[in-house]
């Protein structure tokens, strides 16, 4: 029922304020996608097949390339609090996950959360506004509280592989509330996929019975190391 009430709200929005890409202006897609089908054709490596994940993840998809266009729009939706594009990248990327038929194996959707400090300065989670997004596309409930980050960790962004090893290790802890169930974490690029491991530990060892990784882009490590901003945040 509120799949129906969705879709209906999101016609009805789509009439009141049609939508408008967020990369060239033009017009966006029908009912409230702000991206036009041009620009959205030109994301890099659209549809990159799903490939398995670094345990102790069951897989990891993450349907991009981290290049340009799709960087701009993780920076103007992480460092400078576009929101809008967080709805456009959650689309995006649930409307991939969809067309593989993902979340017929997934009973809960996990942002990666941030440390309660990161989360005040910045005042929301990138990977919360994407996965919003998810979890209404795909009719799966959000289930933000399942797991926090108990440590302000160093910014991943630039470290060694062995470094980001070591700065995650504990992180994160999962609530007990997690038994049994089948997770998907959501965030918005991967690299190494430490963040989603060092998580997904954390739901297992809670009992979830598995755990797997949804991302809208995948990163080269020297991209990655390179491409942040010089107040580089934690994931």
């Amino acid at each position: 029922m509120s799949g129906w009430v969705d879709r209906n709200l999101d016609r009805l929005g789509g009439l009141l304020l049609p939508p408008r890409c967020v990369l060239c202006g033009d017009c966006g897609q029908p009912p409230c996608l702000d991206l036009c089908r041009a620009c959205e054709a030109g994301l890099p490596g659209a549809f990159r097949p799903l490939g398995d994940g670094p345990a102790p993840l069951r897989r990891c998809h993450a349907p991009f390339d981290y290049g340009h266009p799709l960087d701009h729009l993780v920076h103007a939706l992480k460092y400078r609090g576009q929101l809008a594009v967080g709805r456009v990248l959650g689309t995006l990327l649930g409307e991939r996950v969809a067309a593989l038929g993902l979340e017929a194996e997934v009973d809960a959707i996990v942002p990666v959360p941030l440390h309660p400090l990161r989360h005040g300065s910045r005042g929301f989670n990138q990977s919360a506004e994407i996965a919003r997004w998810i979890a209404r596309r795909l009719d799966r409930p959000l289930a933000p509280r399942l797991a926090l980050r108990r440590r302000d960790t160093r910014p991943q962004v630039g470290l060694a592989v062995a470094d980001r090893h070591t700065n995650l290790a504990g992180a994160f802890a999962a609530s007990s509330t997690a038994r049994g169930l089948r997770i998907a974490l959501v965030d918005d690029v991967t690299t190494t996929g430490r963040t989603l491991q060092e998580l997904a530990a954390a739901l297992l060892e809670a009992g979830a019975e598995s755990v797997e990784g949804w991302c809208v882009a995948r990163a080269d490590r020297r991209v990655a190391a390179d491409d942040a901003p010089p107040s580089a945040e934690p994931a």
